[in-house]
């Protein structure tokens, strides 16, 4: 069942994490704000198109008496109307996005630490604020076991139902993101802004579709989300690994392969970050056990210095 179907309801059990993930979105958002004072985003806006000479009956305030002090001639601004911004993000909802898994135990202490997942729908949901407060529209797809899809729209109360969904992913699909991102041009109304949100563990199926996108002139941006334990390998005992992706088990001695497990991870990385620079498709990479706030708005501050 989509949740374009059900995606007014909130059922009394998902109340809590959707309270969370309004709190956690009001917050940030918030933060950014501050940090930003302007928008990172393309809303609506009017662009100065050409000059041409002034006829009886144009509006006065369209006349550029500059041109008319230099020339003697009267010349009538005219501009190009750009419609308001489409946002839709698209959410991983693979297996792997559950990791690592909360209340996870190590030498007998329990660590508080998000899922990836969490931290996609966290950021995911503040960003998805900023874009809707600035009276532009913003929409949600996830496909997993099914498909989540909430259209782009604008408001409050679309707010509240965007997050809602968001707030009711789970990561437990064995589809790739990849399937998606290849729905992004039949559910997207037009040309807008793609923000995808996974660790990219499909990487060349995922890539190539970014390119596509990006290609089709789609504007995108890429929250690569990854744990810390998958940066920098733990020195823990032998045993055996499951891969949550496909279920396939493995005997690892962490301490053995520590080196080449980073250095291979370090390659992937690379490769990611230069395969969408070339593209010039904008990158933030966020991690599991590090405020979002900050990483978003040093990549926003960024972005809109670009712009």
């Amino acid at each position: 069942m989509t949740s374009a179907s059900r995606h007014h309801i909130v059922a009394p059990a998902e109340r809590s994490t959707l309270r969370d993930l309004e709190l956690i979105a009001r917050a940030t958002a918030e933060g950014l704000r501050q940090g930003l004072h302007r928008s990172p985003f393309h809303g609506y806006s009017a662009e100065f198109s050409q000059y041409r000479h002034y006829r009886p009956g144009d509006d006065l305030k369209y006349v550029d008496w500059k041109a008319f002090g230099r020339t003697d001639r009267l010349y009538t601004r005219q501009f190009r109307e750009t419609s308001n911004l489409d946002a839709l993000f698209v959410v991983d909802v693979s297996r792997s996005m559950n990791f690592p898994a909360a209340d996870s135990h190590e030498r007998g202490s329990v660590r508080h630490e998000r899922t990836k997942l969490a931290l996609a729908q966290a950021a995911a949901a503040a960003l998805a604020t900023l874009v809707i407060d600035q009276g532009d529209t913003a929409g949600l797809l996830a496909v997993g076991d099914s498909t989540s899809f909430v259209p782009a729209r604008s408001g409050r109360h679309h707010l509240h139902l965007l997050l809602a969904s968001l707030a009711r992913l789970t990561a437990s699909a064995v589809t790739p993101v990849s399937t998606a991102l290849k729905r992004v041009s039949v559910v997207a109304a037009r040309r807008g802004l793609v923000v995808l949100l996974s660790d990219l563990y499909d990487d060349e199926a995922a890539l190539g579709e970014v390119r596509r996108l990006s290609r089709m002139r789609h504007e995108v941006i890429v929250c690569h989300v990854l744990a810390r334990a998958e940066l920098h390998l733990r020195r823990v005992p032998a045993g055996e690994f499951v891969d949550l992706e496909t279920g396939t088990r493995a005997t690892v001695d962490p301490g053995a392969a520590s080196a080449t497990y980073e250095q291979a991870f370090a390659t992937f990385l690379s490769r990611v970050t230069h395969s969408l620079a070339r593209e010039g498709v904008d990158y933030v990479r966020l991690v599991t056990d590090e405020p979002i706030e900050a990483a978003l708005r040093r990549f926003l501050v960024a972005r809109r210095g670009r712009a």
